[in-house]
């Protein structure tokens, strides 16, 4: 195995992670959002909150971080 390639995949690996922690920070805040919504009877609205757009973005960016991890690891020599 290459040392090229073995960086790559390390690199994807650690920016896909901190993706995915950043995923869980803002899904921790959405759950704080839904509880608060739900509360005031406005779980309907959740949806339509800050966020709920800040976690998706996050799972979008966890999901493209994921897949760059995965196409590093496809590239691998001689595979």
């Amino acid at each position: 195995m290459s040392k090229e390639w073995n960086e790559a995949v390390a690199a994807a690996e650690a920016a896909a992670e901190r993706k995915q922690a950043a995923e869980a920070i803002a899904q921790e805040r959405f759950d704080a959002a839904r509880a608060r919504c739900e509360a005031a009877g406005r779980a309907d609205q959740v949806t339509q909150t800050p966020e709920f757009q800040e976690w998706i973005a996050a799972r979008h960016a966890s999901d493209d971080a994921w897949g760059a991890w995965a196409m590093a690891m496809d590239a691998k020599p001689g595979a």
